[in-house]
């Protein structure tokens, strides 16, 4: 709608899938709005301390430079989307202004209730932000016509000042939900362990897992040859029964065999049922000529 140019920046597993300092410093000089994510959908990671600190202080920099020079440049603005912090597993969530208090009036933090409260439906939603920039945001919520009903903003006003209401769901939703996190990487450990080709990342937060399954080359067994991730997707779907969705949906380019496993409609009993079907449907790939993936 503004014009903008997206850069793209491609993240892996060796940075939790999250860009660091040393990959942003290059594009900030033009860069008008840096958006995080934290905890990160799809990957299920997040933020360590260090690594948001040095992003924080590059944005300051930049700044400091584009206000010192006298000109009437626009400073650098962070967008930071913390919709699941309250959903977090092993990991503490940051928050940028305890971090650096200086970050204030270039930071939009953006927040809502459909995911850490199982509230899919209720689109109620917030942003918090320097004067100037939340005002237009509010013009164009109004006339797009995507607000929530004033009978759930009310309604989610209320909740979240019974703060004990909060604490007591909380703490129920992130040991459950941590429950099946863990039983998904712990199964895809275990696979992994018997030397099947899969990998998998710990989940920190939100409700999902970055999983790896370097399929690509083998052949099936009705002979057909899995070439991209959407063939994985796909074979998966039909031999083990596992739903997931590839990177490449959420704009990762190449087929790199990593996808996002949500452990938001399946039970902790459903997960371990799930693993030997897939160790079934792995090992029933072949390799080559012929040469069988080991199963056992």
């Amino acid at each position: 709608m503004l014009g903008a140019k997206a850069v793209m920046l491609d993240c892996d597993a060796s940075t939790s899938f999250l860009p660091t300092a040393e990959m942003l410093a290059p594009h900030l000089r033009d860069a008008r709005l840096l958006p995080l994510n934290s905890p990160l959908n799809p990957t299920g990671t997040m933020y360590g301390e260090q690594q948001l600190t040095d992003i924080l202080d590059l944005v300051l920099e930049e700044n400091a430079r584009r206000s010192s020079n006298g000109s009437s440049e626009r400073p650098l603005f962070v967008m930071y989307d913390q919709v699941y912090w309250m959903l977090t597993h092993g990991a503490k969530h940051l928050d940028p202004i305890v971090l650096r208090p200086e970050i204030a009036k270039y930071l939009v933090i953006v927040d809502g209730i459909s995911k850490a409260f199982a509230s899919t439906g209720l689109r109620v939603g917030w942003a918090v932000a320097p004067a100037d920039i939340i005002r237009p945001m509010n013009d164009v919520i109004g006339h797009v016509g995507a607000w929530a009903p004033r009978a759930e903003q009310v309604a989610t006003a209320k909740l979240l000042c019974d703060h004990a209401a909060v604490d007591a769901y909380m703490e129920n939703m992130c040991r459950e939900a941590g429950a099946r996190l863990e039983a998904v990487y712990d199964g895809m450990q275990s696979l992994a362990s018997e030397g099947l080709p899969v990998d998998c990342v710990r989940p920190q937060g939100a409700i999902y897992v970055s999983a790896r399954f370097a399929l690509h080359g083998r052949e099936t067994p009705d002979g057909q040859t899995i070439e991209t991730d959407d063939d994985v997707r796909r074979y998966l779907l039909n031999a083990a029964g596992l739903a997931m969705v590839p990177f490449g949906a959420f704009g990762a380019r190449g087929d790199h065999g990593w996808f996002r496993l949500s452990i938001g409609v399946i039970s902790v009993e459903q997960i371990k049922a799930l693993m030997p079907r897939l160790r079934s449907a792995i090992g029933a790939l072949k390799v080559g000529r012929g040469e069988l993936v080991p199963a056992d």
